[in-house]
């Protein structure tokens, strides 16, 4: 079971869970997922690690309601999850004050939420830094193939060497650092 593996992880280390999730997913397959996350919700409570649970909307899903995230966490509120971090793409800044809105009320606890990247530009993540500026429960950014991409894959491509690679890679990331910094300036 889950909860028998988590007892041998250290307890510094953070379980994080991403789930292509949408409140109006068909029945069965929503109250599904909802199971699955409740069990390892409740196995991270006794383990004693935070879960960062990470949302991802699927990109081709019917229904186009602006409001999916924050319906998407009452839900999985509503279900008795609380996870210590949430993880989700950028939102507009209404509906930042909304999410602010719902983890103060439900979850004052929650240690926040950090922003994904999904492999976008550095500039779209940059204005989406912009759009979170105001909000109190984001609490910065976790992001990868934005900064690693396509280093890596001119390095494994022999164009570039390793100098290179590392140069690029901290370059991406020392400009998102400072996009994150001016947003909160």
């Amino acid at each position: 079971s889950i909860g028998s593996n988590l007892l041998a992880w250290p307890q510094e280390q953070i379980i994080k869970c991403l789930v292509q999730y949408h409140p109006d997913d068909e029945p069965m397959l929503r109250l599904e997922q909802e199971a699955q996350i409740k069990a390892l919700y409740d196995a991270s409570k006794v383990s004693g690690h935070e879960l960062l649970l990470e949302i991802i909307p699927p990109k081709d899903h019917p229904s186009s309601h602006p409001d999916v995230m924050v319906r998407s966490l009452k839900r999985l509120y509503n279900l008795g999850i609380y996870p210590a971090w949430w993880k989700i793409e950028a939102q507009s800044a209404q509906v930042w004050q909304q999410l602010d809105e719902l983890i103060q009320q439900r979850d004052p606890y929650c240690r926040g939420v950090v922003l994904l990247g999904l492999n976008a530009p550095v500039e779209d993540l940059a204005a989406g830094f912009a759009e979170a500026r105001h909000s109190r429960v984001c609490q910065g950014f976790a992001v990868g193939r934005t900064i690693f991409r396509e280093p890596s894959r001119a390095w494994m491509a022999g164009e570039i060497d390793d100098a290179a690679l590392v140069s690029r890679v901290q370059s991406t990331f020392n400009w998102l650092i400072e996009s994150w910094r001016e947003s909160r300036a």
